[in-house]
Protein backbone atom coordinates (compact mmCIF):
# COMPACT_ATOMS: atom_id res chain seq x y z
CA UNK A 1 0.00 0.00 0.00
CA UNK A 2 1.35 3.43 -0.90
CA UNK A 3 2.05 5.75 2.00
CA UNK A 4 0.01 8.59 0.50
CA UNK A 5 -2.96 6.44 -0.54
CA UNK A 6 -6.30 8.11 0.04
CA UNK A 7 -9.80 6.70 0.10
CA UNK A 8 -13.28 8.15 0.34
CA UNK A 9 -14.63 4.96 1.93
CA UNK A 10 -15.58 5.44 5.58
CA UNK A 11 -14.46 2.43 7.54
CA UNK A 12 -16.47 3.24 10.64
CA UNK A 13 -18.89 0.35 10.46
CA UNK A 14 -19.72 -0.82 13.95
CA UNK A 15 -21.02 -4.18 15.11
CA UNK A 16 -24.86 -4.20 15.00
CA UNK A 17 -26.43 -3.54 18.40
CA UNK A 18 -28.91 -6.37 17.80
CA UNK A 19 -27.57 -9.59 16.30
CA UNK A 20 -29.92 -12.34 15.15
CA UNK A 21 -27.74 -15.41 15.66
CA UNK A 22 -28.33 -19.17 15.66
CA UNK A 23 -26.46 -21.84 17.60
CA UNK A 24 -26.66 -25.42 16.33
CA UNK A 25 -25.39 -28.01 18.80
CA UNK A 26 -26.45 -31.50 19.98
CA UNK A 27 -28.42 -31.56 23.20
CA UNK A 28 -29.06 -28.85 25.74
CA UNK A 29 -25.62 -29.13 27.28
CA UNK A 30 -23.87 -28.31 24.01
CA UNK A 31 -26.16 -25.41 23.17
CA UNK A 32 -25.86 -24.00 26.71
CA UNK A 33 -22.08 -23.87 26.48
CA UNK A 34 -22.15 -21.99 23.17
CA UNK A 35 -24.95 -19.68 24.28
CA UNK A 36 -22.97 -18.74 27.37
CA UNK A 37 -19.87 -18.19 25.25
CA UNK A 38 -21.59 -15.64 23.03
CA UNK A 39 -23.56 -14.10 25.88
CA UNK A 40 -20.20 -13.04 27.32
CA UNK A 41 -19.63 -11.07 24.13
CA UNK A 42 -23.03 -9.37 24.33
CA UNK A 43 -24.53 -11.45 21.49
CA UNK A 44 -27.90 -13.08 21.89
CA UNK A 45 -28.38 -16.37 20.04
CA UNK A 46 -31.22 -18.77 19.40
CA UNK A 47 -30.64 -22.53 19.59
CA UNK A 48 -31.33 -25.59 17.43
CA UNK A 49 -30.30 -29.15 18.21
CA UNK A 50 -30.96 -30.76 14.81
CA UNK A 51 -29.03 -30.00 11.64
CA UNK A 52 -31.99 -30.45 9.26
CA UNK A 53 -34.24 -28.14 11.25
CA UNK A 54 -31.43 -25.61 11.53
CA UNK A 55 -30.90 -25.67 7.74
CA UNK A 56 -34.60 -24.97 7.10
CA UNK A 57 -34.60 -22.22 9.74
CA UNK A 58 -31.62 -20.45 8.16
CA UNK A 59 -33.18 -20.74 4.69
CA UNK A 60 -36.45 -19.19 5.83
CA UNK A 61 -34.95 -16.52 8.08
CA UNK A 62 -31.23 -15.94 7.36
CA UNK A 63 -29.61 -14.74 10.61
CA UNK A 64 -26.55 -12.53 11.08
CA UNK A 65 -24.46 -15.44 12.32
CA UNK A 66 -24.58 -19.25 12.53
CA UNK A 67 -22.45 -21.17 15.03
CA UNK A 68 -22.30 -24.94 14.49
CA UNK A 69 -20.96 -27.65 16.77
CA UNK A 70 -19.32 -30.30 14.59
CA UNK A 71 -21.07 -33.04 16.60
CA UNK A 72 -24.56 -31.99 15.51
CA UNK A 73 -26.67 -34.57 13.71
CA UNK A 74 -27.51 -36.07 11.39
CA UNK A 75 -24.32 -35.69 9.30
CA UNK A 76 -22.15 -33.36 11.34
CA UNK A 77 -21.57 -29.64 11.55
CA UNK A 78 -19.12 -29.44 8.66
CA UNK A 79 -21.70 -30.98 6.30
CA UNK A 80 -24.31 -28.45 7.48
CA UNK A 81 -21.80 -25.65 6.86
CA UNK A 82 -21.16 -26.96 3.33
CA UNK A 83 -24.89 -27.02 2.56
CA UNK A 84 -25.38 -23.47 3.83
CA UNK A 85 -22.47 -22.14 1.78
CA UNK A 86 -23.69 -23.97 -1.35
CA UNK A 87 -27.09 -22.25 -1.21
CA UNK A 88 -27.24 -18.76 -2.82
CA UNK A 89 -29.70 -17.56 -0.19
CA UNK A 90 -27.43 -18.41 2.76
CA UNK A 91 -23.99 -18.24 1.15
CA UNK A 92 -23.09 -14.88 2.70
CA UNK A 93 -24.30 -15.72 6.22
CA UNK A 94 -21.16 -15.99 8.43
CA UNK A 95 -20.68 -19.54 9.72
CA UNK A 96 -18.45 -20.47 12.68
CA UNK A 97 -17.65 -24.15 13.11
CA UNK A 98 -16.72 -25.36 16.59
CA UNK A 99 -14.18 -28.14 15.95
CA UNK A 100 -13.78 -31.17 18.18
CA UNK A 101 -10.04 -30.69 18.66
CA UNK A 102 -7.12 -28.40 17.75
CA UNK A 103 -5.75 -30.58 14.94
CA UNK A 104 -4.96 -28.89 11.60
CA UNK A 105 -7.00 -31.55 9.81
CA UNK A 106 -10.15 -30.43 11.60
CA UNK A 107 -9.56 -26.78 10.69
CA UNK A 108 -8.78 -27.55 7.03
CA UNK A 109 -11.89 -29.71 6.79
CA UNK A 110 -14.08 -26.88 8.13
CA UNK A 111 -12.50 -24.19 5.95
CA UNK A 112 -12.85 -26.42 2.89
CA UNK A 113 -16.59 -26.56 3.58
CA UNK A 114 -16.72 -22.74 3.53
CA UNK A 115 -16.53 -21.90 7.22
CA UNK A 116 -15.70 -18.26 7.91
CA UNK A 117 -14.03 -19.10 11.22
CA UNK A 118 -13.15 -22.19 13.27
CA UNK A 119 -13.28 -22.22 17.06
CA UNK A 120 -11.24 -25.06 18.52
CA UNK A 121 -10.93 -25.94 22.21
CA UNK A 122 -7.62 -24.10 22.29
CA UNK A 123 -8.93 -20.87 20.72
CA UNK A 124 -8.55 -18.09 23.28
CA UNK A 125 -11.26 -15.66 24.30
CA UNK A 126 -9.57 -12.63 22.72
CA UNK A 127 -9.23 -14.38 19.37
CA UNK A 128 -12.85 -15.52 19.47
CA UNK A 129 -14.03 -11.99 20.21
CA UNK A 130 -11.88 -10.48 17.44
CA UNK A 131 -13.08 -12.99 14.86
CA UNK A 132 -16.69 -12.55 15.93
CA UNK A 133 -16.55 -8.76 15.63
CA UNK A 134 -14.88 -9.00 12.20
CA UNK A 135 -17.57 -11.36 10.91
CA UNK A 136 -20.42 -9.22 12.24
CA UNK A 137 -18.91 -6.11 10.68
CA UNK A 138 -18.68 -7.86 7.33
CA UNK A 139 -22.25 -9.09 7.64
CA UNK A 140 -23.49 -5.59 8.46
CA UNK A 141 -21.67 -4.18 5.45
CA UNK A 142 -23.12 -6.87 3.18
CA UNK A 143 -26.66 -6.18 4.41
CA UNK A 144 -26.20 -2.45 3.93
CA UNK A 145 -25.01 -3.12 0.38
CA UNK A 146 -28.02 -5.36 -0.27
CA UNK A 147 -30.42 -2.66 0.94
CA UNK A 148 -28.80 -0.08 -1.31
CA UNK A 149 -28.87 -2.45 -4.26
CA UNK A 150 -32.58 -3.21 -3.75
CA UNK A 151 -33.34 0.50 -3.43
CA UNK A 152 -31.43 1.32 -6.61
CA UNK A 153 -33.13 -1.49 -8.54
CA UNK A 154 -36.53 -0.23 -7.42
CA UNK A 155 -35.67 3.32 -8.45
CA UNK A 156 -34.38 2.16 -11.83
CA UNK A 157 -37.51 0.08 -12.43
CA UNK A 158 -39.75 3.03 -11.51
CA UNK A 159 -37.83 5.42 -13.77
CA UNK A 160 -37.88 2.92 -16.63
CA UNK A 161 -41.64 2.52 -16.23
CA UNK A 162 -42.12 6.29 -16.14
CA UNK A 163 -39.96 6.74 -19.25
CA UNK A 164 -41.84 4.01 -21.07
CA UNK A 165 -45.20 5.64 -20.35
CA UNK A 166 -43.83 9.04 -21.34
CA UNK A 167 -42.49 7.72 -24.64
CA UNK A 168 -45.78 6.02 -25.49
CA UNK A 169 -47.62 9.28 -24.78
CA UNK A 170 -45.09 11.19 -26.87
CA UNK A 171 -45.52 8.72 -29.71
CA UNK A 172 -49.28 9.38 -29.74
CA UNK A 173 -48.78 13.14 -29.59
CA UNK A 174 -46.34 13.09 -32.51
CA UNK A 175 -48.80 11.05 -34.56
CA UNK A 176 -51.56 13.55 -33.73
CA UNK A 177 -49.39 16.51 -34.78
CA UNK A 178 -48.47 14.77 -38.02
CA UNK A 179 -52.14 14.13 -38.76
CA UNK A 180 -52.93 17.79 -38.07
CA UNK A 181 -50.24 18.88 -40.54
CA UNK A 182 -51.73 16.60 -43.20
CA UNK A 183 -55.17 18.07 -42.52
CA UNK A 184 -54.02 21.71 -42.58
CA UNK A 185 -52.15 21.07 -45.84
CA UNK A 186 -55.53 20.83 -47.56
CA UNK A 187 -56.22 24.51 -46.84
CA UNK A 188 -53.04 25.99 -48.31
CA UNK A 189 -52.74 28.56 -51.12
CA UNK A 190 -54.14 27.61 -54.51
CA UNK A 191 -52.07 26.15 -57.32
CA UNK A 192 -51.56 29.51 -58.99
CA UNK A 193 -50.57 31.33 -55.81
CA UNK A 194 -46.91 32.41 -55.65
CA UNK A 195 -46.77 31.24 -52.04
CA UNK A 196 -47.66 27.69 -52.98
CA UNK A 197 -44.07 26.35 -53.42
CA UNK A 198 -42.96 27.72 -50.05
CA UNK A 199 -46.08 26.31 -48.42
CA UNK A 200 -45.51 22.85 -49.86
CA UNK A 201 -41.84 22.94 -48.84
CA UNK A 202 -42.80 23.87 -45.27
CA UNK A 203 -45.35 21.07 -45.13
CA UNK A 204 -42.79 18.57 -46.42
CA UNK A 205 -40.25 19.77 -43.85
CA UNK A 206 -42.80 19.42 -41.05
CA UNK A 207 -43.65 15.91 -42.20
CA UNK A 208 -39.96 14.97 -42.30
CA UNK A 209 -39.41 16.33 -38.80
CA UNK A 210 -42.38 14.43 -37.39
CA UNK A 211 -41.33 11.25 -39.20
CA UNK A 212 -37.79 11.54 -37.77
CA UNK A 213 -39.16 12.24 -34.28
CA UNK A 214 -41.53 9.27 -34.49
CA UNK A 215 -38.65 7.03 -35.65
CA UNK A 216 -36.49 8.24 -32.75
CA UNK A 217 -39.22 7.50 -30.23
CA UNK A 218 -39.76 4.03 -31.74
CA UNK A 219 -36.02 3.36 -31.53
CA UNK A 220 -35.88 4.17 -27.81
CA UNK A 221 -39.00 2.11 -27.09
CA UNK A 222 -37.75 -0.90 -29.05
CA UNK A 223 -34.30 -0.80 -27.46
CA UNK A 224 -35.87 -0.57 -24.00
CA UNK A 225 -37.96 -3.65 -24.87
CA UNK A 226 -34.78 -5.42 -25.97
CA UNK A 227 -32.94 -4.64 -22.73
CA UNK A 228 -35.86 -5.90 -20.66
CA UNK A 229 -36.26 -9.08 -22.73
CA UNK A 230 -39.63 -8.01 -24.18
CA UNK A 231 -38.58 -7.58 -27.81
CA UNK A 232 -40.14 -10.71 -29.30
CA UNK A 233 -40.27 -10.53 -33.12
CA UNK A 234 -42.79 -12.16 -35.40
CA UNK A 235 -41.84 -14.98 -37.77
CA UNK A 236 -43.32 -13.94 -41.10
CA UNK A 237 -41.95 -14.76 -44.55
CA UNK A 238 -39.85 -11.87 -45.81
CA UNK A 239 -38.03 -10.85 -48.98
CA UNK A 240 -35.00 -8.83 -47.92
CA UNK A 241 -34.70 -7.09 -51.31
CA UNK A 242 -38.29 -5.92 -51.13
CA UNK A 243 -37.75 -4.35 -47.72
CA UNK A 244 -34.47 -2.78 -48.86
CA UNK A 245 -36.28 -1.14 -51.81
CA UNK A 246 -38.84 0.38 -49.45
CA UNK A 247 -36.08 1.71 -47.19
CA UNK A 248 -34.32 3.35 -50.16
CA UNK A 249 -37.57 4.91 -51.42
CA UNK A 250 -38.23 6.33 -47.96
CA UNK A 251 -34.74 7.86 -47.76
CA UNK A 252 -34.77 9.63 -51.12
CA UNK A 253 -36.07 12.85 -49.57
CA UNK A 254 -34.08 12.68 -46.35
CA UNK A 255 -32.25 15.95 -45.57
CA UNK A 256 -28.92 14.19 -45.09
CA UNK A 257 -29.15 12.64 -48.58
CA UNK A 258 -29.60 15.85 -50.57
CA UNK A 259 -25.97 15.78 -51.73
CA UNK A 260 -25.63 11.98 -51.76
CA UNK A 261 -26.95 9.20 -53.94
CA UNK A 262 -28.42 5.83 -53.06
CA UNK A 263 -27.61 2.88 -55.32
CA UNK A 264 -29.62 -0.31 -54.75
CA UNK A 265 -28.56 -3.70 -56.09
CA UNK A 266 -30.91 -6.58 -55.35
CA UNK A 267 -29.97 -10.23 -55.21
CA UNK A 268 -30.96 -12.09 -58.41
CA UNK A 269 -31.40 -15.36 -56.51
CA UNK A 270 -33.61 -13.97 -53.76
CA UNK A 271 -34.94 -16.43 -51.19
CA UNK A 272 -37.38 -15.91 -48.33
CA UNK A 273 -36.27 -15.53 -44.75
CA UNK A 274 -38.35 -15.48 -41.58
CA UNK A 275 -38.65 -12.57 -39.18
CA UNK A 276 -40.40 -9.38 -38.13
CA UNK A 277 -40.79 -7.09 -41.15
CA UNK A 278 -41.01 -3.86 -39.16
CA UNK A 279 -37.95 -4.65 -37.04
CA UNK A 280 -35.86 -5.80 -40.01
CA UNK A 281 -36.77 -2.60 -41.86
CA UNK A 282 -35.70 -0.59 -38.81
CA UNK A 283 -32.33 -2.38 -38.75
CA UNK A 284 -31.82 -1.68 -42.47
CA UNK A 285 -32.71 1.97 -42.04
CA UNK A 286 -30.34 2.47 -39.13
CA UNK A 287 -27.43 0.74 -40.84
CA UNK A 288 -27.98 2.74 -44.02
CA UNK A 289 -28.06 6.00 -42.05
CA UNK A 290 -24.89 4.90 -40.28
CA UNK A 291 -23.18 4.58 -43.66
CA UNK A 292 -24.63 7.88 -44.89
CA UNK A 293 -23.40 9.85 -41.89
CA UNK A 294 -19.87 8.56 -42.32
CA UNK A 295 -19.67 9.41 -46.02
CA UNK A 296 -18.55 12.75 -47.50
CA UNK A 297 -20.75 15.04 -49.64
CA UNK A 298 -21.30 13.70 -53.13
CA UNK A 299 -20.60 10.11 -52.13
CA UNK A 300 -22.63 7.18 -53.43
CA UNK A 301 -24.15 4.97 -50.72
CA UNK A 302 -24.29 1.43 -52.06
CA UNK A 303 -27.05 -0.83 -50.74
CA UNK A 304 -27.26 -4.45 -51.76
CA UNK A 305 -28.81 -7.76 -50.79
CA UNK A 306 -26.88 -10.96 -51.37
CA UNK A 307 -27.81 -14.63 -51.02
CA UNK A 308 -25.24 -16.78 -49.21
CA UNK A 309 -25.15 -20.49 -48.45
CA UNK A 310 -26.83 -19.99 -45.09
CA UNK A 311 -29.04 -16.92 -45.47
CA UNK A 312 -29.69 -13.47 -46.94
CA UNK A 313 -27.21 -10.66 -46.37
CA UNK A 314 -27.86 -6.90 -46.30
CA UNK A 315 -24.96 -4.51 -46.90
CA UNK A 316 -24.86 -0.69 -46.79
CA UNK A 317 -21.50 0.81 -47.82
CA UNK A 318 -20.20 4.32 -48.36
CA UNK A 319 -16.83 5.92 -49.02
CA UNK A 320 -15.02 7.90 -46.37
CA UNK A 321 -12.79 7.26 -43.41
CA UNK A 322 -11.76 3.75 -42.42
CA UNK A 323 -12.82 2.19 -39.13
CA UNK A 324 -10.83 3.26 -36.06
CA UNK A 325 -9.80 0.64 -33.46
CA UNK A 326 -12.19 1.94 -30.79
CA UNK A 327 -15.04 2.00 -33.29
CA UNK A 328 -14.66 -1.73 -33.81
CA UNK A 329 -15.22 -2.23 -30.09
CA UNK A 330 -17.90 0.35 -29.33
CA UNK A 331 -19.72 0.95 -32.60
CA UNK A 332 -22.79 -1.09 -31.71
CA UNK A 333 -22.99 0.18 -28.11
CA UNK A 334 -25.66 2.81 -27.23
CA UNK A 335 -24.38 6.40 -27.64
CA UNK A 336 -20.80 5.19 -28.10
CA UNK A 337 -18.05 7.68 -28.91
CA UNK A 338 -14.94 6.48 -30.73
CA UNK A 339 -13.06 9.77 -30.23
CA UNK A 340 -13.18 11.97 -27.15
CA UNK A 341 -15.52 14.89 -27.75
CA UNK A 342 -17.01 13.39 -30.94
CA UNK A 343 -20.72 12.94 -31.45
CA UNK A 344 -22.06 9.57 -30.34
CA UNK A 345 -23.68 7.03 -32.61
CA UNK A 346 -26.97 7.25 -30.74
CA UNK A 347 -29.21 4.19 -30.49
CA UNK A 348 -29.57 3.40 -34.19
CA UNK A 349 -26.72 0.92 -34.57
CA UNK A 350 -27.37 -0.51 -31.10
CA UNK A 351 -30.99 -1.20 -32.06
CA UNK A 352 -29.88 -2.77 -35.35
CA UNK A 353 -27.66 -5.12 -33.38
CA UNK A 354 -30.55 -5.90 -31.03
CA UNK A 355 -32.90 -6.70 -33.93
CA UNK A 356 -30.37 -8.99 -35.60
CA UNK A 357 -29.60 -10.60 -32.24
CA UNK A 358 -33.22 -11.56 -31.49
CA UNK A 359 -33.50 -12.96 -35.04
CA UNK A 360 -30.53 -15.25 -34.43
CA UNK A 361 -28.40 -13.54 -37.09
CA UNK A 362 -25.07 -11.78 -37.08
CA UNK A 363 -24.06 -8.17 -37.67
CA UNK A 364 -20.74 -6.44 -38.27
CA UNK A 365 -18.95 -3.46 -39.81
CA UNK A 366 -16.11 -3.88 -42.26
CA UNK A 367 -13.64 -1.74 -44.17
CA UNK A 368 -14.24 -1.14 -47.87
CA UNK A 369 -11.22 -1.84 -50.08
CA UNK A 370 -11.35 1.53 -51.87
CA UNK A 371 -11.93 3.40 -48.62
CA UNK A 372 -14.94 3.71 -46.37
CA UNK A 373 -17.09 1.46 -44.22
CA UNK A 374 -19.84 -1.09 -44.84
CA UNK A 375 -22.48 -2.15 -42.32
CA UNK A 376 -23.63 -5.73 -42.84
CA UNK A 377 -26.04 -8.20 -41.30
CA UNK A 378 -27.11 -11.71 -42.26
CA UNK A 379 -30.26 -13.63 -41.35
CA UNK A 380 -30.70 -17.35 -41.86
CA UNK A 381 -33.15 -19.07 -44.22
CA UNK A 382 -34.57 -21.55 -41.72
CA UNK A 383 -37.61 -20.60 -39.62
CA UNK A 384 -37.28 -20.71 -35.85
CA UNK A 385 -34.28 -18.40 -35.75
CA UNK A 386 -36.07 -15.94 -33.48
CA UNK A 387 -34.79 -16.35 -29.95
CA UNK A 388 -34.77 -14.56 -26.61
CA UNK A 389 -32.36 -11.74 -26.05
CA UNK A 390 -28.84 -12.62 -24.93
CA UNK A 391 -26.09 -10.32 -23.70
CA UNK A 392 -24.07 -9.40 -26.81
CA UNK A 393 -20.32 -9.83 -26.86
CA UNK A 394 -18.14 -6.84 -27.60
CA UNK A 395 -15.67 -7.01 -30.44
CA UNK A 396 -16.62 -10.62 -31.18
CA UNK A 397 -14.61 -11.65 -34.23
CA UNK A 398 -16.18 -13.51 -37.09
CA UNK A 399 -14.06 -16.44 -38.41
CA UNK A 400 -12.75 -15.78 -41.87
CA UNK A 401 -13.79 -12.11 -41.96
CA UNK A 402 -10.47 -10.36 -41.49
CA UNK A 403 -10.65 -6.71 -40.47
CA UNK A 404 -14.28 -6.91 -39.43
CA UNK A 405 -15.90 -5.93 -36.16
CA UNK A 406 -18.57 -8.60 -35.71
CA UNK A 407 -21.40 -9.16 -33.28
CA UNK A 408 -23.68 -12.18 -33.18
CA UNK A 409 -23.45 -15.89 -33.71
Amino acid sequence: MLSDERTTHRNELLVPSEVDGLVVAPGRAGTRVLLELFAEQGVRMRAETDGEQAFEEVLLHPPDLVVIDDRVGPRGGVDLCRRLKANPRTHFVPVIVCALDDSPEQRVRAFSAGADAVFAPGTGGDERRARLIALLRTRALQRRSDRRSRTQKTEIAERRQWLSMFLHDLKGQVAALSANVDYLAKFGPGRGDARRPDFEESVDDARSVFAALAAAVRTVIDYDRYETGQLVPKEDKLLLSEIAAQVVDGLRRHAELVEKKLALRQAPDERCIYGDRELVESAMLNLTMGAVRRSPAGAVVSIETVATDTGMRFRAAAGGAMLQPMERVLMFEPYAQHVAGAAGYGLGLALARAVVDVHGGRIWAEDVAEGGVAFVFELGFAPGGVRPRRAPHRDERSPGDGGQAAVGT
